[in-house]
């Protein structure tokens, strides 16, 4: 029942239909932090599929599922979250960022919030790999949101997603970081 749930999970991606209104996909840097809100997970692993981009996972039951989706979409999945496994985690980015294709991906606020909470794992790895962090906005007016503490975004199948990149920047404090987030954020909502 799991397979065919995950299935019909990665079926249900691949009718989302992205567009991309900030920054270009095919221009990102050479190696970068890629940042998102968890509720964005879902858009996000459509959006920047088939890259080869190193992904930090939680190793929960339900990291377990998005782990398998990620894979199935080309990423290079690593297991950790801030309460289990958080250094071999971060790490096994670091390293990606060195020998993969130089982007790495991780949800901000994960694996478990409070939501739209920056943590510091992303801003350490930034400075360890000397890439900057770039931010990433997701809007999709056909959709839901789930009851889970992230109040994670669900477009309708075949409807349109709209993905937006912030500039490459080097904050020096998770608070610059969510700043950089909302200012995203609102100039997206300004698009409307």
């Amino acid at each position: 029942m799991r397979a065919l749930l995950l299935a019909l999970g990665c079926l249900w991606l691949r009718t989302l239909r992205v567009r991309w209104t900030g920054g270009d996909p095919d221009a990102l840097p050479a190696r970068a932090v890629i940042v998102l809100w968890h509720e964005h997970l879902p858009v996000c692993i459509r959006a920047f599929s088939r890259r080869g981009i190193d992904v930090l996972i939680s190793r929960s039951d339900d990291g377990e599922w998005a782990a398998e989706a990620c894979r199935r979409f080309g990423y290079r999945v690593h297991r950790g979250s801030s309460s289990r496994g958080a250094s071999g985690g971060m790490r096994a980015l670091a390293r990606g960022l060195e020998t993969g294709c130089g982007l790495a991906g991780m949800a901000l606020d994960g694996p478990r919030g409070p939501r739209r909470s920056a943590k510091p794992g992303a801003l350490w790895l930034a400075s360890l790999a000397g890439a900057p962090i770039l931010p990433v906005w997701v809007h999709a007016p056909c959709s839901f949101r789930l009851g889970t503490w992230d109040r994670s975004l669900i477009p309708l199948p075949f409807s349109r997603v709209e993905v937006s990149l912030g500039e490459p920047l080097t904050p020096r404090n998770a608070g610059e970081l969510a700043a950089a987030m909302a200012d995203l954020e609102w100039r997206r909502s300004g698009a409307d």
